[in-house]
């Protein structure tokens, strides 16, 4: 098990500077870095700030600022990599600060811990907000309704943000004004550092920001010449992205009837869309009991499998998606996903980090920890995210390919490497270009959005202990395995689908709960929502059980280390970088990390 080389592969998130304003323009790059080039203070007041166009411009600004790698990296690192999941691996550019994260040695000089790339996209976020009303004012030909939707999409984009600020340090600064300039003295002086208010706080003041201003984002953007309009719906914040927020928002608030009402509104809107398809019909979806979700056989034969990682995370912006960063696959000159190839790996590229043993593993050793023990070794999801060199050996992942279920038995260099294949189906990963890689970061896709409302309604469930005996209870029970089962049955290679998983099994709260959240393992691997679910449960929970039990299997060396090391509730939170600590004398530390100098989580 040492001599495992498994690299793993997931389209993920980013957009190139994607913009209505900033495409037409071509002002792709100089957006990105446009608050960079001067005192934003002289911008706003004597240059800019009068024309719709200069809005849209700040915007794009935001997006390009998404699709950075300092941004990007973090929200890989701190959403999975503290998970069982991956493992350090040893390449030749050695990133000492991301093998002290996977090791669990977690200290407040991390370079992974400092957040001010976020903030700088709240501000920016901030001061599009306080200066585009009046920007309506002077151009009559940005019409209120504009405004009103560019404000819905900007509030997304920082709620966006601080929601990964608070699911990763718990507690933060937050603000909605602009810091804008730093030159008044005394009682003037704006203040940058504030102290941090609780998870909870931020949750609610992000979901009644979202609330208040969800009906009046865009549920589409339409067509235009332009080449790359089309992947605006899935690529920018519509009213569908701010619906899938609110969905896990409520979730982490445990309101979960608000939950499942924001689901029911995406899964029926996804249903409406498919419907104006000529390429999918009813009974395309009647396998999932009527959910729209993309099966897994290629069209073309019904014997080969793959066809819906193909179309969600290969050609990206699937009908699945909901929001997701967009690189333009077919223009090098536009931004790419480097921190993709250096995580997980391109073509010739040893990547940073591999699929732990756990879950490399599992469905050749039959072990069945990961993947359900019912899916008898069929599994889509298990050789798509890994593939295979032998047996007993993972090589190197390419998803892309199409598996006929012998191929799955007996996996082989050669089923699962196919160069012809790599250059025509999946562009996202540039050959041997690191600056090239063009895969998308899917923020929220269908799926996702399923397991989080199968989550809810297994939290609704009254009866704590044995068999759910309630009619109330009963539903709760089945509508939660329904969705789950939708999920998981679209991923088994047979040529007849049937249901695999028995609602029989699932008797009572906690083993449905288990379900889902097994479900969602298996579904979310490396997409960067992993460690993020098992914060959430330790939060509901009120320990971190499940979580070190979790977590502590991604290295058996590193066990009894990981277990210590999360016994305390404070612990599965960030420490606040000692940089931050230095601008902002009003942050206290992490109680887990002590003074955060020296060493990482104090264990009891």
């Amino acid at each position: 098990m040492n001599n495992i080389k498994s690299k793993i592969r997931k389209n993920g998130i980013t957009l190139m500077a994607l913009s209505l304003g900033a495409l037409s323009t071509g002002c792709l790059t100089s957006c990105g870095d446009f608050l960079e080039i001067e005192p934003q203070n002289e911008i706003v007041l004597e240059k800019f700030w009068n024309e719709k166009g200069d809005v849209e411009a700040v915007i794009a600004g935001c997006y390009a600022k998404l699709q950075s790698e300092e941004i990007i990296s973090r929200m890989m690192v701190w959403g999975e990599f503290r998970s069982e999941n991956v493992v350090y691996t040893d390449p030749d550019h050695k990133d000492h600060n991301l093998e002290r994260v996977l090791k669990e040695n977690l200290t407040a000089n991390n370079g992974y811990t400092k957040w001010g790339d976020f903030y700088t996209i709240i501000n920016r976020c901030n001061t599009i907000l306080k200066y585009a009303p009046g920007v309506a004012a002077k151009d009559p030909s940005y019409t209120e309704s504009q405004l009103n939707a560019d404000i819905a999409e900007v509030t997304a984009i920082r709620s966006l943000c601080y929601f990964y600020l608070i699911r990763t340090f718990r507690d933060v600064p937050y603000t909605e004004q602009c810091y804008e300039d730093d030159s008044e003295e005394g009682d003037n002086k704006q203040q940058l550092a504030l102290p941090a208010e609780s998870f909870e706080t931020v949750l609610s003041k992000l979901i009644s920001s979202l609330e208040a201003v969800k009906d009046y984002a865009l549920e589409g953007y339409p067509s235009t010449s332009n080449a790359y309009s089309t992947y605006f719906t899935t690529g920018r914040v519509t009213k569908w992205a701010i619906y899938a927020m609110l969905c896990e928002m409520y979730l982490w608030q445990k309101d979960y009837d608000n939950c499942i009402k924001y689901a029911n509104e995406i899964i029926e809107h996804k249903k409406e869309e498919v419907k104006k398809l000529k390429t999918y019909t009813a009974e395309d979806f009647a396998n999932w009991d009527g959910y729209p979700l993309i099966g897994t056989k290629y069209r073309s034969s019904s014997s080969y499998y793959g066809y819906g990682f193909n179309e969600i995370f290969v050609e990206g912006n699937s009908i699945e998606s909901i929001f997701e960063l967009t690189f333009i696959k077919d223009n090098d000159n536009l931004a790419s996903n480097a921190p993709y190839s250096n995580f997980y790996g391109g073509r010739e590229r040893t990547p940073w980090v591999n699929v732990s043993s756990f879950v490399s593993l599992d469905e050749w050793n039959a072990t069945y920890k990961v993947f359900d023990k019912q899916n008898k070794g069929l599994d889509m999801r298990a050789y798509e995210f890994i593939a295979w060199e032998g047996k007993d050996e993972p090589d190197h992942v390419n998803k892309n390919t199409a598996y006929t279920t012998t191929e799955l038995l007996s996996p082989t260099a050669s089923n699962f490497w196919s160069g012809s294949e790599w250059s025509s189906q999946y562009p996202t990963f540039g050959m041997n270009h690191d600056s090239r890689n063009k895969a998308n970061v899917i923020y929220y896709r269908l799926s996702d959005i399923m397991l989080l409302a199968a989550e809810a309604y297994s939290q609704l469930i009254k009866q704590e202990s044995g068999d759910v005996t309630s009619d109330e209870d009963v539903q709760n029970l089945y509508n939660a395995f329904k969705l789950v089962n939708a999920v998981n049955k679209r991923s088994v290679g047979e040529q007849v689908l049937k249901d695999t998983l028995v609602l029989k099994n699932y008797k009572t709260k906690e083993a449905i709960t288990d379900l889902v959240y097994e479900e969602r393992h298996r579904e979310l691997m490396f997409e960067g929502k992993r460690y993020y679910d098992l914060v959430r449960r330790s939060q509901r929970d009120g320990n971190t059980e499940y979580m070190a039990s979790k977590c502590s299997n991604k290295d058996t060396n590193l066990q009894s280390i990981i277990q210590s090391k999360l016994k305390k509730m404070d612990a599965i939170y960030w420490p606040y970088n000692l940089d931050e600590m230095k601008v902002n004398p009003h942050l206290i530390q992490n109680s887990a990390f002590g003074s955060g100098e020296n060493s990482s989580i104090e264990a009891n």
